[in-house]
């Protein structure tokens, strides 16, 4: 029997149906809903959010997240430099050939899904004013996460989005006008916010990213406006006028920096084993509760470029973003990736994995937004004159907050020190496009947590300009983008189809470079 409804109708009907015992596992059953309280879904559908952007995720038929060699994240880490495969496994032809189709690689499904419940959420504080925060959290997130759905398909469902069953296949509507509207959701989860009665319930400690602190989220809506605001400013210069408007309207409140950063936690645990409530990333990339290597964590390793670029500018994040590796045994074994702290070649046994500052236990934080992000976010914003403040003292302070955040020995000293050298993209003063040295450094610090981000910032400016390509590679350039779904375009098939040939090297986000 032929399906009728699109995943975005479907999403809309089932709504949250439960948390299970796995965080990292999203099912869902249209014929069992049950209705949740607000407190239990928030930090359920937060507690999702944290798995979407931490674990390596891939779509599965019945709308789980499943661990793979093959997710979204772990892909554009592979093609931003910062990993590479094991030669220990069968050469992925997808990911050298960069010749994918429209079943890999996938979000869709999933962040949509989550999206349904944020929503939900969003409905039930329209209905009962006390609930105001939930409703406001559930704006904001909706914001952050329809932003990941733009920056990876372009034109997606969104006006006519949960709309179900008054329309079961959803328009899609522009990039552009997306965005435009995110920054409007975003003001008014800001507004209300700051206008809740005293009789409004806190989210206490079912919001498991700032325990109810609701100033902490107004920055947090600041800082995705931020973002919002600067993807598009080199690219649509007549929107400059408005968006530094939008921006200045409401910077007053501040945004994200050194004090905090953006983590989920859910109470993460190593206590039951194979049960997959450890941390995300390092349920991932680590090792399960037994110990066991992921398969993921065993399939990236170091990739040489990064390696590299690291060594040349005598950065001491080398050793916490990727694991030490002792030395070769078999130098004619050719490998993929670089041993730390020897150039010459190796077996693949020997190759660096991802390493100790990244990696820093089971009970981890799961991360949306570091505090670098952001600060060099306002670095470049300051650049542009968007806002007020000292471009160079935010760019250092977003330096000094990745080295802490990794945590590199005396990280303060360090990074002075580091960002005091004569070398173009680190020191301030040396390097002469400071946008590209903005951007290079960003780069290094979303290695690992922020591979989504660090692609769209890629794509957004061309920067690092030297990042290799897979010399097997159909074309000569990074993808720009991956295919709608296949589930959508046998669900929701005329309004894919309106949205055009997509070629992945070609096709691009409304903002690219």
């Amino acid at each position: 029997m032929k399906k009728i409804f699109s995943i975005i109708a479907l999403s809309a009907i089932i709504g949250i149906t439960g948390c299970k015992k796995d965080f990292l596992s999203l099912e869902v059953n249209p014929n069992t809903p049950s209705v949740a309280t607000p407190q239990f879904q928030l930090s359920g559908t937060l507690a999702v959010s944290a798995n979407l952007y931490n674990a390596n995720v891939v779509a599965t038929g019945n709308g789980a997240i499943s661990l793979t060699t093959g997710g979204y994240p772990a892909t554009v880490g592979v093609w931003m430099g910062y990993w590479t495969p094991s030669g220990n496994y069968v050469p992925n032809s997808a990911l050298n050939t960069n010749n994918f189709t429209n079943t890999a690689y996938q979000i869709f499904t999933q962040f949509y899904l989550n999206l349904s419940n944020y929503n939900d959420l969003v409905k039930k504080g329209t209905a009962d004013p006390t609930l105001v925060h939930f409703a406001s959290i559930g704006k904001i997130m909706k914001a952050f996460e329809f932003q990941t759905l733009v920056d990876t398909y372009n034109n997606v469902p969104y006006t006519d989005a949960f709309k179900a069953p008054d329309v079961l296949f959803p328009k899609y509507d522009s990039g552009e006008s997306i965005y435009d509207d995110l920054i409007k959701q975003l003001d008014a989860a800001i507004a209300a916010i700051k206008a809740a009665p005293t009789s409004a319930v806190n989210p206490g400690t079912s919001d498991i990213v700032f325990k109810g602190t609701m100033a902490n989220w107004i920055k947090f809506a600041n800082t995705i406006k931020l973002r919002l605001a600067i993807r598009q400013w080199n690219k649509l210069p007549a929107k400059q006028a408005a968006l530094k408007t939008a921006i200045l309207a409401t910077s007053a409140d501040g945004y994200v920096d050194e004090t905090f950063q953006v983590a989920a936690n859910p109470g993460y645990t190593n206590d039951d084993a194979n049960s997959g409530k450890q941390s995300p990333f390092w349920l991932s990339y680590g090792a399960n509760a037994t110990g066991a290597v992921s398969l993921p964590g065993d399939y990236y390793k170091a990739n040489n470029y990064a390696i590299t670029k690291l060594k040349n500018t005598n950065d001491p994040r080398l050793s916490r973003l990727y694991a030490p590796a002792p030395a070769p045994t078999d130098p004619a074994v050719p490998f993929f990736g670089n041993i730390y702290g020897s150039t010459a070649p190796s077996n693949n046994p020997k190759t660096s994995g991802i390493g100790p500052g990244l990696l820093t236990g089971p009970t981890m934080n799961a991360v949306l937004m570091s505090s670098a992000e952001s600060l060099f976010l306002q670095s470049e914003a300051a650049v542009y004159s968007i806002l007020p403040g000292n471009a160079q003292s935010l760019y250092e302070k977003g330096i000094t907050a990745s080295f802490t955040a990794l945590t590199v020995p005396n990280a303060a000293t360090a990074a002075a020190a580091y960002y005091g050298q004569a070398i173009n993209n680190v020191s301030w003063t040396a390097s002469t496009d400071k946008v590209q040295a903005i951007i290079v450094q960003k780069w290094t610090a979303l290695n690992g947590y922020g591979n989504l981000e660090a692609y769209s910032e890629y794509r957004r400016t061309g920067f690092p300009s030297d990042i290799p390509v897979s010399t097997q590679s159909t074309q000569p350039t990074i993808p720009s983008r991956i295919f709608y779904p296949a589930t959508e375009l046998s669900n929701n098939g005329d309004n894919v189809k309106a949205q055009g040939t997509i070629n992945q090297f070609t096709s691009k986000i409304f903002w690219a470079k």
